[in-house]
């Protein structure tokens, strides 16, 4: 009988959160993975493998911590930020640690790939969060920041994230291509402050790229959390609409990175905008508003530009001469070293 995995992953047609799935449901096809979520149009693309079983229901702690561990063959958690204190994700609490440790009294595997930790507000989450690392089966994070938080505990490693092993076809750039991948800052409590000023500050760089006969493209990695809202406020307030084309990702991975690498310069915003420029070798400029950006930009020696958001000035342009590429040779060893993320799951599935 195939083994039953289950998949816990923010399930909200992000792209980032999408590919992640997508790469382990494609590298382990003759096996069964399960996801519970509220609607199943978040999931309808990816259920397009037949190896993905879509559970409808909330996709919540307490729908978590009230099923038998013993219902599956091992457990996956997927994802990014998904240890920031109160945060939206599936998150730490003492019941999904006694969930957690349940899995491990069972001898039943509970693995974490590519995440980072925090922001945390109190040692109490910390202290949890130390505990829930002991009693995992295995935890690798992407970024050294949070390695280093857990990294007397045994079963706590780090490697690149896990994307940067995505095998992505790259097509033919077009020339004088500018991608900007866009976020909503008007959901995000701690940036609500900088929303306005962060819409001026795109219409002023786009206006600039098209006076310089740039070729315009908005990107949105999640309707969900506003992105093409973002877009939107874009095209209604600018003369140059007509000169702008909008790539709104709606499920179609293929089709959505086909676009995405085809551009010559990119504006990153989101963390997997720069993992993905990355690895379509394009020129790009990194607009921060998170450490983890900043953080696996560090680690990885990537020697690229970084704008942070906190000291966003409305008129200041991103000049195409100072967009740049990361070297090839340290790409393809960042590439490597990604693999390691999997290496509990592979010897889950040899088992």
């Amino acid at each position: 009988m195939n083994k039953r995995i289950f998949i816990l992953a923010y399930a909200r047609k992000n792209l980032g959160d999408d590919l992640f799935i997508q790469m382990i449901l494609k590298k382990y096809p003759k096996y069964d993975f399960y996801m519970k979520v509220q609607d199943s149009k978040f999931l309808d693309k990816l259920a397009e493998n037949k190896n993905l079983h879509i559970l409808i229901g909330p996709d919540t702690d307490e729908e978590l911590y009230n099923s038998n561990p013993e219902d599956y063959d091992a457990y996956i958690y997927v994802g990014g930020s998904i240890f920031m204190e109160g945060g939206k994700v599936y998150n730490l609490s003492q019941k999904f640690y006694e969930f957690v440790k349940s899995c491990n009294e069972a001898n039943i595997p509970f693995i974490y790939i590519s995440s980072n930790y925090g922001p945390y507000k109190t040692q109490e989450y910390f202290n949890l969060s130390r505990e829930n690392f002991k009693v995992c089966t295995d935890i690798c994070f992407r970024d050294k920041y949070s390695y280093n938080l857990f990294k007397d505990i045994e079963n706590v490693r780090y490697a690149p994230d896990y994307i940067f092993s995505y095998d992505l076809k790259l097509s033919e750039k077009i020339p004088n291509s500018v991608g900007i991948t866009v976020i909503n800052f008007d959901i995000r409590n701690e940036l609500k402050k900088i929303s306005d000023s962060y819409k001026k500050w795109l219409l002023n760089n786009i206006n600039y790229y098209i006076k310089k006969d740039c070729k315009i493209y908005l990107f949105s990695f999640c309707k969900y959390e506003g992105d093409e809202d973002t877009i939107d406020f874009i095209l209604n307030n600018t003369s140059y609409a007509d000169k702008i084309i909008d790539i709104r990702y709606r499920g179609d991975i293929g089709q959505f990175l086909n676009n995405y690498n085809k551009m010559e310069y990119m504006i990153c915003a989101r963390f997997h905008a720069m993992v993905l420029s990355c690895l379509s070798n394009q020129k790009m400029y990194i607009t921060s508003y998170s450490n983890k950006i900043n953080n696996v930009i560090r680690d990885l020696k990537l020697d690229i530009p970084v704008l942070n958001f906190q000291n966003l000035k409305e008129k200041e342009l991103l000049k195409l001469e100072n967009f740049k590429s990361v070297d090839k040779l340290k790409l393809e060893k960042i590439k490597e070293d990604s693999k390691k993320q999997e290496e509990k799951l592979l010897e889950i599935m040899k088992s």
